[in-house]
């Protein structure tokens, strides 16, 4: 009009997507430097077009929706960036213990997740947000839910049971069923694993029969 070319801009939810076909991930300030539009109205523009925060570099970077070509687990990386369908760290630790039969491990989550989470997982137990047992060998992350706990723990037990044949206690959970023994000198092995259980301590009767013959200690009694 009036003899001038009247350039139409963007729609800033078009000008956000090419921005993100051009570089997968970006955080809240690069977008904000690129579009020029505050921090409200960027993540209103996000929330509109559909998006991932990171569950990795304290959730700072974002992605579209439909950017993700997640694996079975939900889980996609980009560099070291990862996305997850499940949400931010604490959430995705929450949904792989609540998933799992027996719980988790911190090396089995990190096997999932592709980052160390020990810090977390300490954070998270501390706070009541998860429950832990003391196994054979390591520490396993189970369900705060009291009736899916109970689950988790009884399956986590029956297993090493049937693999009691081949583990020997570790010096942390032999420590609590010597202190068991000495309080009650006349309990089974079974009745000592009971014990140390309330602890939270893995120690089954047949290990811990192991661990008598192995130091021949004076005990008899299944």
């Amino acid at each position: 009009l009036y003899g001038c070319i009247m350039t139409v801009k963007a729609k800033p939810h078009d000008q956000l997507r090419e921005l993100f076909s051009q570089q997968s991930c970006w955080t809240i300030e690069q977008l904000n430097r690129s579009l020029d539009y505050s921090t409200i109205s960027i993540r209103r523009f996000l929330k509109h077009v559909g998006y991932f925060s990171s569950f990795t570099h304290n959730s700072k970077w974002y992605t579209l929706s439909s950017i993700p070509d997640f694996n079975k687990n939900g889980i996609w990386f980009k560099g070291d960036i990862g996305f997850s369908r499940h949400g931010n760290l604490k959430q995705n630790i929450t949904h792989f213990i609540e998933k799992s039969p027996k719980g988790l491990s911190a090396k089995q989550l990190a096997g999932i997740l592709s980052i160390p989470c020990h810090a977390v997982l300490n954070h998270m137990y501390k706070s009541g947000a998860i429950e832990r047992f003391k196994g054979t060998s390591n520490l396993i992350y189970l369900s705060a839910v009291p009736g899916k706990k109970q689950r988790q723990l009884t399956r986590l037990e029956s297993v090493q049971q049937i693999d009691s044949t081949h583990q020997k206690l570790s010096a942390h959970s032999a420590v609590y069923v010597l202190v068991e023994y000495i309080k009650q000198p006349q309990a089974s092995f079974a009745e000592l694993s009971k014990a140390v259980a309330k602890k939270q301590i893995i120690a089954t009767p047949q290990a811990i029969a192991r661990f008598f013959n192995t130091h021949d200690l004076k005990k008899t009694q299944v």
